[in-house]
């Protein structure tokens, strides 16, 4: 036996003001949570890049951060509430997290020090294959050197020296996110060199606002 209900409309449920007050707050309030959290052009990812690199690395040293333990194998009681089977499974989850994240960093860091998005250095790595080929010398417009490369991204000057990454500081970074500096070597090379390699980069760009969208 079994009692079945009508499902009703939906004009007879109707909000009360207070109600609809509130969805009004939570609607505005997850706006401007997906707008905060999302990228969804280059400069919001130019303003927020160099905070997830720095802070980055700090899960990784938490995940990795195993001096507190105290697991002898002579106990014969086991002191935790977790068993040993649940404990040694988070310990190893702590050390894959750890090694994955740190990955991550090093990529990362490694895109940094070369002056190259993902997307670019895929690029970059297959025109410097093709100039190879013909005999010509590829340059990376955007780089200044690792040392330099690392000062520009995280924008290391007079005015915010690098103690500056320690602390939990807005500092604004270097150019627009659509406009950047281009390197001596890259004014060297022939005009119709500098075209090509120009056109590159803006296809590079037109693909990683597609990805944004």
């Amino acid at each position: 036996m079994a009692i079945v209900t009508p499902p009703g409309d939906m004009k007879e449920y109707k909000k009360s003001a207070e109600e609809e007050n509130n969805d009004a707050s939570m609607r505005t309030m997850l706006l401007e949570m997906e707008e905060h959290s999302q990228f969804p052009n280059t400069c919001k990812k130019l303003f927020s890049a160099g905070y997830f690199v720095v802070f980055g690395w700090r899960p990784f040293i938490l995940c990795m951060d195993l001096n507190e333990l105290d697991v002898s194998t002579q106990k014969t009681i086991w002191p935790y509430y977790f068993p040993r089977a649940i404990f040694a499974f988070a310990i190893i989850l702590a050390i894959c997290m750890g090694l994955a994240i740190g990955a991550l960093c090093v990529w990362h860091y490694y895109l940094i020090m070369t002056a190259q998005t993902t997307v670019e250095f895929y690029n970059n790595h297959y025109d410097k294959a093709v100039c190879k080929s013909q005999g010509e010398i590829f340059v990376n417009m955007y780089d200044f050197g690792p040392l330099e490369n690392f000062k520009r991204f995280f924008n290391i000057c007079e005015q915010y020296p690098w103690y500056t990454l320690f602390f939990p500081m807005p500092v604004p970074p270097k150019g627009t996110g659509r406009v950047y500096e281009k390197c001596q070597e890259f004014y060297m090379l022939p005009e119709s060199s500098q075209r090509a390699h120009v056109l590159s980069q803006q296809e590079s760009q037109d693909i990683e606002d597609i990805k944004d969208i």
